[in-house]
């Protein structure tokens, strides 16, 4: 095989670039069959296809950044010398580029298991060739058509050619279905088989070219180079080896798509129709959607070459010069470039045992497929494909791109107008897709057919059968449909199983059986109308709109208690007819629909709650409910003004050691009388405030105050009273009750002041 490692980039260099271009004319319809499925699983599931079988689709595409095509000459051929008339060169820098990418898709089927399941079976060949970052000035050299001197420095480009097939396997189902709303997901998990790959990968290329004298010059070289159809001998022994060389390099791995659908159906009663006694039958013969938004991600995964036939590194650190020419007539096999490699200083290294990983084309496809104005097969589509691969990997990676796709279809035939924005050429470019039935023709990118100003050209066509889904077919109308119509030329009733019977008023039952023959009505009356289904005709029925039972005349008894619901004031709770239907749980004669205290016994006058204490306020308003009082201190007895007036004389009367918080003996007298007013008064609590003169500091006085409040609780606890019945306070001297500046008005001043108060 006299291909050399300069043979192939030369080929790479050939400006023309394919687009991994989808049949987006006929592929975002809902008649495509598979085509769909390689834009998004999901539309497997729920499909408008029964059942189809692939034939066959080719697919092939060129694309260009590099320049216009010629029209006239876009079939003349792609070596690299023969660029200068294919295309209009307007692109003065770098660019991207693959060679043509063709793709044959062989045979598959799909199958809807049911209306919210499907699978698929897919085959697929296909073949990118691309390069990226490339520079123009270098590409120039290599045709042998530079013009003018330039410096290229810092290149670094990646080039990968890849063959390879695919078997699919994918399923789709539906996750959520209600009315308006639908969402779909799905997943294609394919095998991948290598035919082989080229890769060339430059780190760093600075070149520099001298037009006077044709010479090249490359400083700092970095290029590696590995391919599985080629090695390092100076000539194959013959096809049979090749093939045999070619397979030993063939690789494998796993890849696949996944995809999520949402389909808005604001209008699904119109697809919706009765048939079989069932009235929700969804028409699923053709799509009901008036928005679908879907997302996928496609070509996960990757190809392992475990052994590469050639890999060839050429490196040099310094600067090498030689004619362009020269290296041409110099370079014909491997051993040769080794050699001529050599003479100028570059250093090659060779291996044929390195594993590669090649990455699948990997994208992110979004969709919006929209019913225009509600027209029947009248669609606008919006589709983005955008690169999700690292360009910078050997493998391949697709363009991004935006189509605007408006398109008529049924089930016999589609016309697609794909318009597309291309962000690599930023171009617009516009195709045609039809199908009709499932043979379908056509191309994404067609301009450069008639016209010299496009920078691409794109064609496909292929053929599948489909089997489309039905509605049920009821050919006499009677709504039985026709599998199960034993008469299906003739109007029947679903019970006679399609056919007619003797039945005037049409509700279904015989008029022999029919007490209302002339009036529609129900079984559940015999034929005569019963609207609410309870087995009591609207005539004899109390409550025609509610079913009921007969012992209730045709009423509900929501509780059971033998009183009709609408007779019942309380129709959630059994109780007696005496009380209207309410229960009396306390027994007091009062219904707890008007008893204040329906588990308590009392009086009429209480609204039917005890008074324990007889105080004339009811235990559930009475705060002392076990102790007489008044209505105006909430049934509690009121603090007797003799009590308050002890009080306020224990205030300044009760003695402390000087300066300190140690009750004095003498007090503890009137402290008893105190603990007896508070056990005479058990349903209220002490606040103990403890006060001060203002001889000494803020602090020591605010301590003292505290303590001797303390002091005063701690003697009350310890003679019984509850701790949680007294609360003390410690104000200091902040709070004087005369003035600090007469002995009186200080004596006053120190003291502790109490105060009962009525429990909450």
């Amino acid at each position: 095989m006299k291909k050399s490692t300069l043979t192939l980039l030369l080929a790479a260099s050939v400006p023309i670039v394919a687009n991994a271009q989808r049949y987006l004319g006929i592929s975002t319809g809902n008649y495509s069959g598979t085509n769909s499925v390689y834009l998004n699983p999901a539309n497997i599931a729920d499909s408008r296809h029964k059942f189809t079988i692939d034939l066959f689709s080719l697919n092939f595409g060129v694309d260009n950044n590099l320049g216009t095509i010629n029209s006239d000459k876009i079939f003349g051929g792609l070596g690299a010398d023969s660029i200068g008339s294919i295309l209009n060169i307007n692109n003065g820098g770098k660019f991207k580029m693959m060679l043509p990418y063709a793709e044959v898709r062989g045979p598959g089927f799909m199958l809807n298991l049911n209306s919210k399941h499907g699978i698929g079976l897919t085959t697929r060949v296909r073949t990118f060739n691309q390069l990226g970052d490339f520079d123009q000035n270098i590409f120039k050299v290599i045709q042998g058509n530079a013009g003018t001197d330039f410096v290229s420095q810092g290149n670094q480009f990646n080039y990968t050619l890849h063959t390879w097939g695919e078997l699919g396997l994918t399923y789709g189902g539906v996750l959520y279905e209600k009315e308006k709303h639908q969402i779909k997901a799905g997943a294609t998990v394919r095998y991948l088989h290598g035919g082989g790959y080229v890769n060339a990968t430059s780190n760093n290329l600075d070149m520099s070219f001298n037009s006077a004298n044709d010479m090249v010059t490359i400083n700092n070289t970095d290029l590696n180079f590995r391919t599985t159809y080629l090695n390092n001998s100076t000539q194959a022994s013959g096809v049979g080896d090749n093939i045999s060389k070619a397979l030993k390099g063939l690789g494998s791995g796993v890849g696949g798509d996944i995809g999520v659908t949402y389909e808005f159906r604001p209008k699904y009663q119109k697809h919706t129709y009765e048939m079989d006694g069932k009235k929700d039958n969804y028409d699923r013969s053709r799509p009901t959607y008036m928005f679908r938004f879907s997302a996928a991600v496609t070509d996960l995964g990757a190809i392992t070459y475990k052994k590469t036939n050639s890999s060839l590194s050429l490196r040099n650190s310094g600067s090498v010069s030689f004619d362009g020419n020269n290296l041409k007539d110099s370079v014909s096999d491997y051993n040769s470039l080794r050699q001529f490699a050599a003479n100028k200083g570059i250093t090659v290294d060779s291996s044929n045992s390195v594993k590669t990983v090649v990455g699948m084309p990997t994208a992110l496809v979004l969709g919006v497929d929209y019913n225009i104005a509600d027209v029947k097969g009248l669609y606008a589509n919006l589709t983005f494909m955008g690169n999700l691969a690292n360009t910078s990997n050997v493998g391949n990676s697709i363009y991004s791109q935006l189509t605007f796709t408006p398109r008529y279809e049924d089930k016999t035939i589609s016309v697609g107008i794909p318009f597309t924005y291309n962000f690599v050429n930023k171009s617009i470019k516009a195709g045609l897709g039809v199908r009709v039935g499932g043979f379908f023709f056509g191309s994404d990118d067609m301009l450069a057919f008639v016209s010299n100003n496009q920078y691409g050209a794109n064609f496909y066509f292929g053929a599948f059968v489909p089997f489309n889904k039905k509605k049920v077919k009821d050919s006499d109308g009677d709504l039985v449909s026709n599998k199960r119509d034993k008469c299906p030329n003739e109007k029947g009733v679903l019970e006679m199983e399609g056919c007619p019977n003797p039945d005037k008023d049409g509700d279904g039952i015989l008029d022999k059986d029919d007490k209302c023959p002339e009036i529609a009505g129900s079984k559940t009356a015999m034929g005569c109308p019963d609207s609410d289904l309870d087995s009591l005709a609207d005539a004899e029925d109390r409550c025609p709109t509610e079913a009921g039972t007969v012992a209730m005349k045709g009423c509900p008894d929501r509780d059971a208690d033998a009183v009709a619901d609408m007779d019942d004031a309380c129709p959630d709770v059994p109780g007696l007819a005496a009380f209207k239907g309410c229960p009396d749980t306390d027994g007091d004669g009062l219904p707890d629909n008007e008893d204040s205290c329906p588990d308590k016994a009392g009086p009429m006058a209480n609204a039917g709650c005890p008074d324990t204490d007889n105080d004339g306020i009811a235990d559930h308003l009475d705060k002392c409910p076990l102790v007489p009082g008044t209505k105006n201190n909430n049934g509690c007895p009121e603090v007797s003004v003799d009590v308050k007036k002890r009080l306020a004389f224990a205030a300044t009367a009760i003695q402390f050691e000087t300066g300190k918080a140690i009750i004095k003996k003498t007090s503890y007298k009137l402290l008893d009388e105190i603990v007896q007013i508070l056990n005479d008064y058990p349903d209220y609590y002490m606040t103990i405030d403890g006060h001060t003169d203002n001889v000494g500091s803020d602090a020591s006085n605010q301590v003292l105050s505290l303590g001797r409040a303390n002091a005063v609780k701690n003697y009350f606890v310890s003679k019984g009273v509850a701790d949680s019945r007294l609360q003390t306070n410690g104000f200091g001297e902040s709070q004087p009750a005369a003035d600090n500046k007469t002995a009186a008005g200080r004596a006053k001043n120190r003291r502790v002041a109490m105060d009962l108060k009525l429990k909450n």
